[in-house]
């Protein structure tokens, strides 16, 4: 092999002192001058890629499975196919690792074809990628070689418990999920001790949310209050219907499940004629319990005759294959816990639509996750009159895939399209471009208020202070994701080790609520001095002059919009979820010389004032409604 024609990749911590044609880094970002960072490929081509990717998963729905597509072979309900309940179709970016990983290859094969490379050296120890570089010179005919001083090996970004689960027999790894779920929920539920039948003389809606992340004090007086709808319980209160609210439990330090269950009995007694409320896991009986698993065999035993379709795992230009990369990610789909899960989420919406009235409308917060899809397809199975309505989660990002489709989606057949709610409500226009621009159908876009960013109303600009030279205090923000946490505060204690802090008098920490910091900091023994706290964000922007969040929160929005410099860390080796990542004037910092240089001159991000649709009295919200009534 000449190296000088070959395309060197360096992987965790290799080197290379001869010639070739490129050197390439597939996790460093910063890299010198003369070489190529794969990383960087991607944050610069993230769009253009996304688009590839988006068409990709269009075509292997439409994948041939003995004269029918994929979409039609994995039929659930007459209206819901199993395929929108696999993660590959899913696309999250926060569930599937993967899909960043086939960013990477397809920037690195682009890297590799436009400067004319004529053969690979990969020198790294990662199974996996040698598998398919291997693969993939094969098939165009060019020298590989693969150099490591350690063996191949399969490498995971999972630990611990969650490593020791992820490597069991996918069967088995469904059968633990049912148990668990058994375990930590359904064996706490019992009746409510409420009519699920229609209120008299009344209309009668539904809101399906997450819980916990509520006002835990109004909660145990018997009052539900959510943060994700925060005065939209003011709305409700002056609208002449009965409200279901259904709630869908996660962890949380907030509440356990079994509490879950005694703050729904205490909300029951509040206003049993107006409110009424009910835990997604009273819907199960032992009879869904075997449908799930009878369903779950009928899968995987379809699953088993698509051994063929990993051919399909391929961009229409290219002959590399990114099968191995999402290769967990479909045999857990359609053999282990995302295969159950899916099963069950769509047969308990099914019961809930069943016996639970949404009349005229029913009310969803939306992040496109499978589930939703199925509860849009109970609905509409089950309550043809009914109008579904999904309110937007936060912010619209531009490279969380799981909202975006290639356009020809929306011109298929209604049995080839995902599920979708009759009105989907975007909070800002902002989001509302971004949806418009990739065809999403514009006539099932609404307008509402920004319910969980109401508390920005009237406030633009209101805590932007005069440009402090010395005793700064540093609001540190981190998120729910453990590998940017950690990197964002690793760059923090190496700036400080580089008198990054000079002009920093006090440090306060707030981490997510559902993810604690102490053990990163334990760890990393930082050389700074701190304050956590657990004060709330808008008792913190007013005694705060820089605000240095993670990658993925939405803080940082809120924090520009009030006026406040905000410093924001890049991804390390992972997607860019930042929800202003393209946002015009925006950085991010990747190093500690990048960190130290934003802590001294910290810049201002622009946050227009019309980011988000804030009107207090709700008039878009009051408008949506009204219209239901009529359509």
């Amino acid at each position: 092999m000449q190296a000088n024609s070959s395309m060197v990749l360096l992987d965790e911590g290799g080197q290379w002192n001869e010639d070739a044609r490129v050197v390439a880094h597939w996790a460093e970002l910063n890299v010198p001058p003369d070489q190529e960072s794969i990383p960087q490929k991607v944050e610069e081509q993230a769009l253009l890629i996304k688009n590839d990717y988006l068409a990709w998963v269009y075509d292997l729905g439409r994948y041939k499975v003995d004269g029918q597509t994929l979409i039609s072979y994995l039929q659930f309900f007459e209206n819901l196919s199993f395929w929108w309940m696999t993660k590959v179709a899913a696309k999250s970016p926060f569930l599937s690792p993967g899909i960043y990983q086939v960013f990477k290859l397809r920037a690195l094969e682009q890297l590799y074809l436009e400067i004319g490379c004529e053969g690979l050296i990969y020198c790294g120890n990662n199974k996996t990628l040698h598998q398919i570089f291997q693969d993939w010179c094969q098939k165009l005919g060019h020298p590989y070689k693969q150099i490591s001083g350690k063996r191949c090996i399969d490498k995971s970004e999972r630990t611990g418990i969650k490593k020791l689960v992820f490597s069991l027999p996918f069967w088995l790894q469904a059968f633990l999920y049912l148990v668990r779920g058994w375990l930590m929920g359904c064996r706490h539920i019992r009746p409510s001790g409420i009519n699920k039948k229609p209120i008299a003389d009344k209309n009668q809606v539904t809101i399906v949310t997450f819980f916990p992340t509520i006002d835990l004090g109004k909660a145990k007086e018997g009052r539900f209050y959510s943060h994700y709808w925060e005065n939209f319980h003011q709305l409700l209160d002056d609208l002449p219907c009965a409200v279901n609210w259904v709630w869908m439990y996660s962890e949380s330090e907030q509440v356990n499940f079994k509490d879950t269950v005694s703050l729904r009995d205490k909300c029951n007694q509040h206003s049993p004629g107006k409110y009424r409320h009910f835990m997604l896991e009273e819907f199960f009986t032992p009879k869904i319990l075997i449908k799930c698993v009878k369903y779950y065999l009928k899968f995987y035993a379809k699953g088993l005759h698509l051994k063929e379709i990993k051919r399909a795992f391929c961009f229409p230009d290219s002959k590399l294959n990114f099968f191995p990369m999402l290769r967990h990610d479909w045999n857990s789909s359609l053999f282990g816990k995302d295969a159950i899960e899916g099963i069950v989420y769509s047969f308990l919406f099914d019961s809930m639509t069943k016996g639970l009235p949404a009349d005229p409308w029913g009310l969803f917060l939306l992040e496109n996750q499978p589930h939703e899809l199925a509860l849009i397809s109970a609905w509409k199975r089950n309550q043809k009159k009914t109008r579904i309505l999904a309110h937007q989660h936060a912010t619209l990002r531009a490279l969380d895939l799981r909202l975006f489709y290639d356009a020809r989606i929306f011109q298929t057949i209604e049995t080839e399209k995902p599920p979708m709610a009759d009105k989907l409500g975007l909070n800002g226009p902002s989001a509302y471009s971004l949806l418009k621009e990739s065809q999403y159908p514009i006539e099932r876009i609404a307008k509402i208020e920004a319910l969980r960013y109401m508390n920005l109303a009237g406030r633009y600009d209101s805590e932007k202070k005069e440009e402090a030279i010395s005793d700064r205090t540093l609001l540190v923000l981190t998120g729910r994701i453990v590998h940017e946490t950690r990197f964002q505060l690793r760059l923090l204690h190496e700036a400080a080790c580089q008198n990054g802090l000079a002009a920093y008098k006090k440090v306060i920490i707030k981490n997510h609520h559902d993810l604690p910091v102490d053990k990163f900091l334990k760890i990393l023994k930082p050389r700074f001095q701190f304050t956590l706290t657990s004060q709330s964000l808008s008792e913190l922007w007013p005694i705060s002059d820089v605000v240095y969040c993670s990658n993925s929160t939405t803080a940082s929005i809120e924090a520009g919009y009030l006026g406040l410099p905000v410093i924001m860390v890049g991804p390390e080796n992972y997607m860019n979820l930042n929800p202003l990542y393209s946002f015009p004037g925006v950085n991010f910092v990747t190093n500690s010389k990048m960190l130290c240089e934003e802590l001294k001159n910290p810049t201002e991000i622009h946050i227009p004032e019309d980011y988000f649709y804030l009107d207090d009295k709700l008039a878009l919200w009051k408008k949506l409604l009204d219209d239901q009534e009529t359509a």
